[in-house]
Parts: structure tokens; sequence; C-alpha cells
């Protein structure tokens, strides 16, 4: 949903002259997922145990580590995301959401048994936007993904998307509707045609990003693979290959093509 693979990581850190000055080995993460950068701080979820590693980016070394896999009121019972805020860390598994501060320590925990009003048994995200949350269903019958704008208190304020969701044990999951949660503004992707819907905290349609004319079909994959926002800034890959790399396009939060870029394989960075 919103899964930052490894080749975003190798993205960011190319576009930032990092991976081209040095050697980065990571091997205390075993299967990173997802990543999200707030000034000179990289954070990357390892989905082998759900721990949260912080990494300073320049010079890049390692400043902390926490979370864990477990069924305690601390810990995470499903695959979880982080959402940087700018005083707090915000992380959600599906089943609960966890306030920490940004040294790792827990402030809030808020099961989504205490919500009332929604169907807990439902796969359901929520997911900050600045004071208030984006709650994310998924309807496996229909293949539909749907996003509701909520308050401060969880109150329903507005529907604002449906898209495809596909969903296949063991299958390709291509055709997806992604959404991030990045500075202040949601952005939610139809990664079949590459279209980037973006609205503001309150919900107000702010801007459709369109690529479906200027990314070229890969047969049978979807245009768009990926995508995550940071310091202003869409990296987005596609399956396009060239010499067997990886195709990364950075945008401006309008759209405009800043820079392409093409990843060596994931496996040039040490994991």
């Amino acid at each position: 949903m919103m899964k930052c693979c490894v080749s975003c990581l190798l993205g960011l850190l190319t576009a930032m002259n990092l991976f081209a000055q040095t050697a980065i080995s990571l091997p205390e993460l075993q299967k990173p997922h997802q990543i999200a950068v707030d000034g000179d701080d990289l954070y990357i979820f390892d989905e082998a145990d759900y721990s949260l590693h912080v990494y300073a980016i320049s010079p890049f070394a390692s400043k902390l580590k926490f979370g864990r896999k477990g069924d305690r009121p601390r810990d995470f019972q499903y695959l979880p995301f982080v959402y940087v805020q700018p005083e707090t860390l915000t992380c959600t598994d599906f089943t609960k959401i966890i306030w920490l501060s940004k040294k790792g320590e827990v402030l809030k925990v808020m099961p989504f048994s205490e919500l009332k009003d929604f169907d807990v048994n439902s796969e359901m995200l929520l997911i900050p936007v600045k004071e208030n949350f984006l709650r994310i269903t998924a309807d496996h019958d229909l293949m539909k993904r749907r996003v509701y704008l909520l308050d401060s208190t969880f109150k329903t304020e507005k529907f604002l998307y449906e898209g495809p969701f596909v969903w296949q044990v063991g299958g390709r999951t291509d055709c997806r509707t992604d959404t991030v949660s990045s500075q202040g503004l949601i952005f939610i992707a139809d990664t079949q045609k590459f279209m980037i819907t973006v609205f503001d905290d309150k919900g107000a349609l702010f801007r459709t990003i369109d690529k479906s004319r200027e990314i070229p079909e890969v047969q049978d994959r979807a245009r768009l693979h990926q995508y995550c926002v940071a310091d202003g800034k869409i990296y987005a890959t596609t399956y396009a290959k060239k010499s067997n790399l990886t195709e990364m396009l950075v945008l401006d939060l309008e759209g405009r093509l800043l820079r392409r870029l093409h990843l060596p394989p994931t496996s040039a960075l040490s994991l």
C-alpha cells in the first residue's frame, strides 16, 4: 500500500549522491520493506522481525533500532508502516496505532478495537495526515480499495477515492491503489495507469499527475511499480529495464520530470 522497496532506497541514495560516494553495508537488515526520510534521518522497517532501524544519512551511520514482532500491546502483530510527523513517529500494523518519540519511546497505543464505528474484523489501515487520518480499506470480493478522510477524533469526514485492488496469494500484485501520506499531502496512485491523485490534508483535490502516456508499456505489467515521497520529490520505479537496470523517475510534486535514474540490482546494496 505504502510500501517502498529497496530499489527506492537505492534511488534516494543515488539522487543524494551517497551511493556513488561510498559502499553502504546494512548487514543488520534482513528483509527491508518500507523506508521513510525525514531531513537527515532514514527509517527502514525490517520485515523479518518488524524492527524499525534509524540511520543518519550524512555521514551514513546507524542511530537507533526499536520495535519488534509479537502479541504484546506495544508489539507489532502484522507488518507495520511508519509515518514521520514533526515531533513524533506514528506506526500502524492493521490492528493498532503506536505513537513514538523520535528516540523510540512509546508515547501512546490505540488498538483499532477502540474505534466502535468501524468493522475492525475487516482489513483496515489508519495513517496520519497532519492532524487528520486516512482510513484505507480493502474489499476482496469486489477487488476495490477505498480511502476515507477522518478527523482527529477518527470521525469520517469524506470519501476520497476508490481504486483497484487485486490480491491473490502467491500471485502478482501489480494492479494496486497505493496511498502515501507525506508533507501534509495525500498521494493515491493507480499503478496500472501511473496516475497519482494528490489531495491536501482536508481532502481537497490538489492535482492529478498522469504519466500514462509518457511511460511505455511493459507486457503484462503495470506502468508504475512502486513510489515514495521525500524531500519535496516523488521517487517512482517502473518495470522498464535498461541493461538490467531498474528505471526510476524523480518528479517534483507537480509531476514534472527532474531526473531519470537507472538503478543497479538491489544486490548492489549490501543487506
